[in-house]
C-alpha cells in the first residue's frame, strides 16, 4: 500500500471541530449532534500520530462567516504549527488577504472552493500569491461541482479539472457529496477521471470507512485520503491505519 498522506478532517461550526459528520445529503449547516471541543479532538488526532488535520470552516464557507468559528481554526492552525504539522484550511477562502492571512498564521495549504468554480481571476491570483500552496476543492454531485457550502451548483466538474490543469495548486480534493458521512466506500470510478483529467494530485475524500478503503485509494493513485467521521465512529484506528500505510503488507 502506497500513499502519501492520511488527512484527518475537521468542520469547525460554533466553535466545535466535527470530523466530517454531515447528515445524510444535508447541507452542512446540519452538521451531527456528536460535536466535540475542536482543540481537544485536534490535539486527539496528533497525539495518535497524525501529521496533517483538513480543516473547514462551515459558516465561512455558506458565506456567512462568524467570528468564533474562525477563531476556532485559528485555534486549531496554531495547535498544529506549535507541533510542527501540517494544517490545510478551507471554507470562505475567497481573496489574497484571506489565503495569505492563513499561511502566514501556520496553515502549509489553503483550499479553495467556490471562488475556485465561480471567480477564476482572484482563484488564480491566489494560486500565484501562496506560491502555489494551494488545493483545489472538487465537491461533486452527479458530475455538476457544488459550490456555497454544497448549496448551489457551479459548473460540470470536468470542465472545471480540465481548467485547473494550467493553474498553480498543489492539487486537487475530490469530494463526492453524495458519499460525504454515509461510509460507504470512496468514488474509485471518479478518482480515475479526475485523475485523467488533471494530471496532477489527487486527494480523496467523502465515503472512507475503513482501512480497505484507504487501501483501495492508494491502489487508484490517490495523493492522500481525508478521513473524518469514521474515525470519530471508531470504524478506524488512526494509530493502526497509520502503522499499516508505514508498513504494507
Amino acid at each position: 500500500m502506497t500513499i502519501r498522506k492520511v488527512v484527518l478532517s475537521g468542520l469547525v461550526s460554533g466553535s466545535l471541530l466535527c470530523g466530517g459528520i454531515l447528515l445524510a445529503q444535508k447541507p452542512p449547516r446540519n452538521v451531527s449532534p456528536r460535536r466535540h471541543p475542536n482543540l481537544a479532538a485536534a490535539q486527539r488526532f496528533l497525539d495518535a500520530g497524525a501529521v496533517r488535520l483538513h480543516v473547514v470552516d462551515l459558516d465561512a464557507a455558506r458565506g456567512v462567516p462568524l467570528t468564533q468559528s474562525a477563531d476556532a481554526v485559528g485555534r486549531i492552525v496554531a495547535l498544529c504549527r506549535d507541533a510542527q504539522r501540517d494544517v490545510q484550511v478551507g471554507g470562505g477562502v475567497r481573496s489574497v488577504n484571506g489565503a495569505l492571512g492563513w499561511l502566514r498564521a501556520g496553515a502549509t495549504l489553503v483550499v479553495l472552493g467556490s471562488v475556485a468554480v465561480r471567480d477564476p481571476d482572484t482563484a488564480t491570483a491566489i494560486c500565484a500569491a501562496a506560491d502555489g500552496r494551494v488545493l483545489l476543492g472538487l465537491d461533486v454531485r452527479a458530475g455538476v461541482a457544488r459550490v456555497q457550502g454544497w448549496t448551489e451548483d457551479g459548473l460540470t466538474a470536468s470542465e472545471l479539472v480540465t481548467t485547473w490543469r494550467a493553474w498553480r495548486a498543489a492539487g486537487i480534493v475530490y469530494t463526492d457529496t453524495t458519499r460525504d458521512g454515509l461510509m460507504i466506500g470512496p468514488d474509485l470510478e471518479g478518482l480515475r477521471t479526475y485523475r485523467e483529467l488533471y494530471r496532477g494530485a489527487v486527494y480523496m475524500s467523502g465515503g472512507i470507512s475503513s482501512l480497505a478503503d484507504i487501501a483501495a485509494c492508494a491502489d487508484g493513485g490517490a495523493a492522500g485520503v481525508v478521513v473524518g467521521k469514521a474515525l470519530y465512529e471508531g470504524r478506524i484506528d488512526l494509530a493502526a491505519a497509520l502503522l499499516a500505510l508505514e508498513n504494507p503488507s
